[in-house]
């Protein structure tokens, strides 16, 4: 089984209840309206895995909980990594 069948397999053995406290885990980390994280940083805040994460941001970035802010480069890779916050309040 490759990698992303295997992801997929146990985010599929995930019930809903654990895919929406995982997401609500992610959405509280943003205690005040400027903070921006990265992927990392909330995987690193919240020890969940990064590939989990990656999962429930797209999905709340889809959901309009979540917004694209920018980048900032990764100290440790160099690579540079979107940085995360609440949306805009309408």
């Amino acid at each position: 089984m490759r990698t992303s069948q295997t992801s997929l397999a146990a985010y599929d053995a995930l019930d809903a209840a654990a895919r929406r406290t995982q997401k609500q885990m992610i959405v509280d980390l943003f205690t005040a309206p400027d903070m921006r994280l990265t992927r990392q940083d909330i995987a690193d805040r919240t020890n969940m895995r990064l590939g989990s994460v990656c999962g429930r941001v797209r999905t709340l970035i889809d959901a309009g909980k979540l917004a694209v802010f920018g980048t900032r480069k990764c100290a440790a890779t160099g690579h540079e990594n979107e940085t995360l916050g609440l949306p805009a309040a309408n």
